[in-house]
This record gives C-alpha cells, structure tokens and sequence, in this order.
C-alpha cells in the first residue's frame, strides 16, 4: 500500500511540472467551472419559479445536489478523462505491454498515471456550493459532514468502476470512445433528484445505471433527509462495482494479446 501511495505522490509531481507548462488551462478551467456554477444556478432559479419544490426537495436542498454533481463531475475530469481516455491507444499501439511489465497493478497505473490538475476549480467550486448548501440547511455537523464524505467516497467509486468497465472494453472492441461519453451524457440527469423522474427512469437510474447511489444519496445525507437504507445500499453498490470492474479488468488483461506481436 504504501508504494501506491509513493506512486501517487510521483504521479502528482509530475502532473504538476506538466500543467506548469501551461498555466493559463488553470485561468480558463477557472472560468469554466463558474459558468458551469451559473449556468446549474440558471436552471435551477428557473425551475423553482415556477414551482416550490423539485421531487419534494426544497431550493437549497438542491442546491446541494448540485453541488455533489459538480464535485463528481470534478472528479470525472480530474482523474477519469486524462487516464482512460488513453486506454484504447495503449492497447492498439502495443504501450499496454510496458503496463503489464511493472511491478505494480496495471489497473492502478491506467487509472491514476495523469492528473488533470487545472481541473481543480470545479472540484472546488462544488465542494463551496454543497458546503453553502449544509449551512443554509443547518446540516452542517461532524456526524453529518462525516456521513456526506463517506457516500462521496462510494459515489466516487461507483463512477470510477462503472468508467473503468466502459473502457475496458477496448481490450476486445478496440474502438470505444463512444461509450464513456453515452454515460456521461446519462449522468447529467444527476443534476437533479432521482425523485423527480417518472417511475421507470427512477428504477433505470437506481438499478440498471446506479445514478441515484453517486448523486441524489450523498445530497440526500447532506441535506438531512437521507434513508439509511439507501445510504448501506450506496456501500454496497460501491464495493460491488469496485469489484466487478476489477475482475473484468483482469480477465481483459488475461486475453489481451500484444500489438507488437
């Protein structure tokens, strides 16, 4: 564990002298992040004109919502583009050879070799609104906050894996670029609370893409009105995909057969 933990301190070093190079990615991700602060705010204003809650949470109850969105979506950009987006070219090129020459976990080494870290105001800016959001609220408590972090974690996980599982398909399709962007463009309904949708989305986004577990069940825990069966279920969900992306990856890399050979 602890040669993981050196490994991401080296790759954060690295990342960092890289994104030196062009600081101005910072500045501009900067304004991004605030025109996609407004324009969540936008959308949100112009619903609850029109109407006092959105599937039963109140404005500010949203507004954490959507602060966990943004911190996921953070997250996405982050960690999930930089990295896996270079999968499909490890494999047709033949670089996924030096992967599996390492004497580290090669999943680890796809995930987390470069960080995105101009993609640092997005992040930031989610984490002001959903801790704007809990002191509106009066939520904000150590149980609370320490509840919160722990379904951000799962949510984070369930994210990654379900990422992971897409990508990892290129050992066999080769071509898959399509296919992290479909589920992004599903994840943009975690702007908005489960509940809100008609039943048969509410069950599409519970239990076929476990949207629900990454967005509304966090937001859920930070705005006191979360069901402690769907916090567990949230653990579970994480676990059972950390697992399940894990054994696919595995069973990739058993039948990957080299570009150079």
């Amino acid at each position: 564990m602890t040669r993981y933990f050196s490994l991401l301190r080296i790759f954060l070093t690295n990342s960092l002298q890289l994104e030196m190079e062009y600081r101005i990615n910072l500045v501009m991700d900067a304004v991004n992040a605030l025109l996609s602060f407004a324009a969540g705010l936008l959308v949100l204003y112009a619903i609850f004109d029109h109407a006092d809650a959105i599937g039963g949470w109140s404005f500010p109850q949203a507004l954490s919502l959507l602060g966990v969105f943004m911190i996921l979506e953070g997250f996405i950009e982050f960690f999930l583009y930089p990295n896996f987006n270079r999968l499909p070219d490890y494999i047709r090129k033949g670089d996924m050879d030096f992967m599996l020459l390492k004497p580290v976990s090669s999943q680890f080494l796809v995930s987390f070799r470069y960080i995105r870290l101009w993609k640092l105001p997005e992040l930031a800016t989610g984490v002001f609104l959903l801790g704007y959001a809990m002191t509106v609220l009066d939520t904000l408590s150590v149980a609370t906050l320490a509840l919160t972090l722990v379904l951000l974690a799962s949510a984070a996980a369930i994210v990654y894996s379900i990422w992971c599982m897409l990508t990892t398909t290129a050992f066999w399709l080769i071509k898959v670029d399509n296919l992290p962007e479909l589920f992004y463009s599903l994840f943009t309904a975690g702007r908005f609370p489960v509940s809100a949708f008609p039943p048969w989305a509410r069950f599409f986004l519970t239990f076929i893409l476990p949207i629900a577990f990454a967005t509304t069940v966090p937001a859920s825990a930070a705005a006191g009105r979360l069901d402690g069966g769907m916090a567990a279920g949230s653990v579970l969900v994480a676990v059972f995909a950390l697992l399940l992306s894990h054994g696919l990856w595995r069973l990739a890399v058993a039948s990957y057969t080299s570009a150079s050979s």
